[in-house]
């Protein structure tokens, strides 16, 4: 049965998940290059003056660990039931793990590099463990024809796990590099509390040993036969599209702080009017994608990211972005929303948890490409961070063409299964 409490409930781990890798993506970049002497950084911070290029290739190390963790849980997940349901386990054990490693991050900045990587690791590891389970709930518990307006729901969660992020997290920073992390990481545990404890999880119809059911490798074979490409698009949409985000997330602070003359702290700060703006939107997003379609709703939000994105390389006062990015975020809303039904109604319903983790497989992808491709972009234009715009307003382009052709994925009737 559909349920709105119910999903506020369960959107409480996806706002944990939000919120811990706001933080993360917001401060380590700061931490890799502080003490490089053509990098402006908030006095005090001590880091390791590492190049913008390698840089991105560290921030790519969550979605390479990601790459080969998240689809495999996803897909395993589906193939088992314990008395604690089949996602469950996964949350139980990998968030209390990645609290530890969160919290270690911060203790080692500007000592021993491999220590700090050592907390990134166990945190990349932990949280990898846990995140496509909890985004698979979603499906399981709601139906098809109210995905989009779930995934709605799911997203406002997620935005305020992300303006928690920024705007605490902004003003945490100035109090001491570790108390953001502190923050994020007991807040991310207590939200998984929330969905171990009132989150209750429908037992499947009939439940195969692993042996016994298509996994990962078995759902991306049934993808390349069928002659309705559909899937293929949407994936290689979703691969573009996320390289224009990742650009935006990754390198916006160190955009913020080297043009537009903000500190570290207020840097992050400003990314809270893009959360801020997904936290209105998703449920607008989620019902526009079940009244028009979600195709023609996403196709309206790549249009406008990229038109903004291109506009952003023109910035120059901190007033211009506090407008360019609410209204980023308004797009963006519009395609996240709704990619996610799209690529669970083209599955069998006894492999979300597999298609959930193909949607991790293409986004994770690109977040490998992204990071290294645009740093290096900023490197070959002599750090000038403003690239980053234009270089994302293109890949939301190639998007477009990707999601054209696409004939499937619109919600199901009531009943209906795929």
């Amino acid at each position: 049965m559909f349920s709105y409490r119910r999903l506020l409930l369960l959107g409480f781990g996806f706002m944990g998940v939000s919120l811990l890798w706001g933080i993360y993506n917001a401060y380590v970049p700061i931490f890799l290059q502080a003490g490089r002497a053509d990098y402006s950084s908030t006095a005090g911070v001590v880091g390791f003056g590492m190049g913008a290029d390698t840089t991105g290739f560290i921030m790519t190390l969550d979605n390479i660990a990601a790459l080969f963790i998240l689809p495999f849980v996803g897909a395993y997940s589906d193939r088992i039931w314990t008395r604690w349901g089949r996602r469950k386990p996964f949350i139980a054990v990998g968030a209390p793990l990645a609290l530890i490693g969160f919290i270690g991050i911060p203790m080692f900045v500007g000592g021993s590099l491999l220590l700090f990587m050592g907390a990134i690791f166990l945190t990349l590891f932990a949280m990898d463990l846990f995140r496509t389970p909890v985004v698979s709930l979603m499906p399981d518990i709601t139906p098809s024809s109210k995905r989009s307006q779930a995934n709605g729901m799911i997203n406002l969660m997620g935005g305020i796990g992300g303006v928690l992020a920024f705007a605490v997290g902004g003003i945490l920073f100035k109090v001491s590099i570790g108390a953001p992390f502190y923050f994020g990481g007991f807040a991310m545990l207590i939200a998984c509390g929330i969905v171990l404890l009132f989150i209750k999880e429908p037992k499947p119809e009939s439940v195969e040993p692993a042996e016994g059911k298509p996994g990962l490798i078995g759902s991306i074979k049934t993808i390349i036969k069928d002659g309705d490409k559909s899937a293929l698009y949407l994936l290689g949409a979703i691969f573009f599209w996320f390289l224009g985000y990742n650009a935006l997330e990754v390198f916006f602070t160190s955009f913020a702080v080297n043009v537009l003359g903000t500190d570290s702290g207020e840097a992050t700060f400003l990314l809270a009017y893009f959360s801020l703006a997904i936290i209105i939107t998703a449920p607008i997003a989620g019902i526009i994608g079940g009244k028009i379609g979600r195709k023609k709703t996403m196709i309206g939000g790549i249009i406008a990211f990229a038109i903004l994105l291109a506009y952003g390389f023109f910035i120059t006062t901190v007033l211009q972005a506090k407008i360019i990015l609410p209204l980023c975020g308004v797009a963006w809303s519009m395609i996240l929303v709704n990619s996610l039904p799209m690529v669970v109604d083209m599955a069998p319903q006894d492999r979300l948890g597999a298609y959930t983790g193909l949607y991790y497989l293409s986004s994770q992808t690109s977040a490998i490409v992204g990071p290294v491709l645009s740093g290096k972009i900023i490197d070959i234009f002599n750090n000038d961070y403003r690239t980053a715009f234009m270089y994302g307003a293109v890949t939301l382009l190639i998007a477009l063409i990707f999601v054209i052709p696409i004939k499937r994925g619109e919600a199901l009737a009531e009943g209906s299964k795929s």
